[in-house]
């Protein structure tokens, strides 16, 4: 009884904590997806417009460059002249020469004269446009004139929204802003919802089941009207809840049993390690750290990974805590420095322009344990102590004057040392000047802030402005995307790791990596 009674108190303090987290998943992950596929059609609205401006101004350019023809209008060498400004300008499919009320010659007809359409659009610079229609009855073309002094160039409408669609639903039109008339649109696209988008005030982004962009050029009187149904937008949090629920509950079931089970079987972590330890599962994976200057690779982290017995493998982020916790990380250090020498000693010693730098805990730098390890691996294998680096984490520096000669003593042997995670822990910069460390890295929570528009990308300039005051090396982790990189590289940081070059690997696959590395460096 008293055990049926446990497991209902359980069940009920597992099922609403379940639901509320499913609940708070759905919505962030609802809320995600709505901020993606937003952004996804803006920025598509907004490459649709820079092409519609690239194709104006394509057209401008023939028309300016026409002005300054001065051979007689109409002449063996005007046309050629005209020719050539139509090869010149990769959207123009016909130039053509007009006295102001007949066409007189064009590269397409030759001297053939023709009627002057009037303009439907005339502006202040001296440009005006109108539609014509060209080909065979029944296949007709609509192109787009536009004149400028004497000469016309004709414009395929299609080009200004020749892009790849974003996906089967999203439709597209480009307007004359300033009187609302269609210049060009994809064949779906429903013309009068377009016009009613591009003027409604105010502007809302979703309007009877449909999501809207609206982006006017600043160049020209040209707006990109975009629109997609709303349920590919926004998803309904309601039908997702209900669809998630009952598994929610068997999920609640299933977790009251391991939570029971668990509290039978307190004991189980430390076998678990422990026999992983005796298995030698701990191997060392590396992430390739670059320079930022000439993207050349300059070394890697040692990152250890558990490679259970079926082929699993577990990030240390799941393993290194309770390893830390229950006093079992030394012998998992140990593990990884031998993989380190395994991996890639032979790569160090052909290439001694590389390092492997080995993170290390408090507990390693307090113990001489791992000295021992990294001895014995030194005398099989000829690798340089300068090409061995040790990172710790903040946390680890707590005390810094205990630690201080420990560090240094680590210097003095060849070894550089470096400030892992650097802004996160504990010791802040006030530690900074009394470490004997050489440099630091800055956390990929501050190098994501970067692009993010988060506040904390204001602390990046003054850690690298101190690290730059004190003369040490940085290394910036967690580099995403070029514009990291770019900013990290104008500011000074020296070197970078993260999945803009390559994620965490084994070792044969890191050889060839680097390798190859050389050969596109080179």
């Amino acid at each position: 009884m008293k055990s049926r009674l446990s497991l209902l108190a359980t069940f009920c303090l597992v099922a609403p904590v379940v639901c509320a987290a499913l609940a708070a998943i759905v919505w962030a992950a609802d809320t995600v997806v709505e901020q993606h596929q937003r952004a996804q059609i803006d920025e598509f609205s907004r490459r649709a417009l820079v092409r519609a401006e690239l194709v104006t101004a394509d057209a401008e350019a023939a028309l300016r460059t026409l002005t300054t023809d001065n051979n007689t209008p109409c002449t063996p060498d005007h046309l050629q002249a005209m020719r050539h400004v139509e090869e010149q300008y990769r959207y123009v499919r016909n130039v053509a020469w007009t006295d102001g009320e007949t066409i007189r010659c064009s590269t397409l007809h030759g001297l053939t004269a023709s009627a002057l359409p009037p303009a439907q659009w005339n502006y202040n610079n001296g440009f005006s446009a109108w539609s014509t229609e060209s080909g065979k009855r029944g296949n007709e073309t609509r192109m787009l004139n536009i004149r400028y002094g004497s000469h016309i160039v004709v414009v395929d409408p299609r080009f200004y929204l020749d892009i790849v669609p974003l996906d089967d639903t999203i439709e597209l039109a480009l307007f004359e802003s300033l009187e609302g008339a269609i210049v060009t649109s994809w064949p779906r696209a429903d013309a009068a919802l377009m016009r009613a988008a591009l003027y409604r005030e105010p502007a809302v982004s979703f309007h009877e089941q449909r999501y809207y962009v609206v982006i006017r050029s600043q160049r020209y009187p040209l707006a990109v009207v975009a629109y997609e149904p709303s349920d590919r937008v926004r998803p309904d949090f309601a039908a997702q809840f209900r669809f998630f629920l009952a598994p929610a509950l068997l999920a609640s079931a299933l977790g009251t049993w391991l939570i029971l089970r668990w509290r039978r079987k307190l004991r189980t972590p430390r076998h678990v390690l422990l026999e992983g330890i005796r298995q030698r599962q701990f191997t060392a994976w590396f992430q390739p750290l670059v320079d930022l200057r000439t993207g050349r690779c300059v070394g890697a982290e040692a990152l250890v990974r558990w490679t259970l017995a079926d082929g699993t493998v577990i990030a240390p982020d799941t393993f290194i805590p309770m390893a830390e916790l229950l006093g079992m990380i030394q012998p998992i250090t140990d593990l990884v420095i031998e993989s380190v020498f395994a991996g890639a000693g032979n790569l160090l010693v052909r290439r001694r322009d590389l390092h492997i730098s080995i993170n290390l805990t408090r507990d390693d730098l307090i113990s001489s344990r791992f000295l021992h390890t990294l001895k014995a691996c030194f005398a099989k294998h000829d690798v340089r102590a300068e090409q061995i680096w040790f990172e710790c984490i903040e946390r680890a520096f707590i005390d810094a004057q205990q630690l201080g000669p420990v560090l240094q003593s680590y210097r003095d042997a060849g070894h550089k040392v470096f400030i892992d995670d650097f802004g996160t822990g504990y010791s802040s910069l006030a530690y900074l000047h009394a470490l004997p460390v050489d440099g630091i890295k800055i956390d990929k929570s501050f190098i994501n802030a970067l692009t993010s528009g988060s506040e904390v990308n204001a602390i990046v300039p003054h850690i690298i402005g101190i690290a730059h005051e004190l003369k040490l090396a940085m290394v910036a982790e967690g580099v995403e995307i070029e514009a990291q990189a770019a900013y990290l590289r104008e500011h000074g940081v020296q070197f970078a790791q993260g999945w803009l070059y390559a994620k965490a690997m084994p070792a044969a696959q890191f050889v060839r990596w680097v390798e190859q590395n050389a050969v596109n460096a080179a």
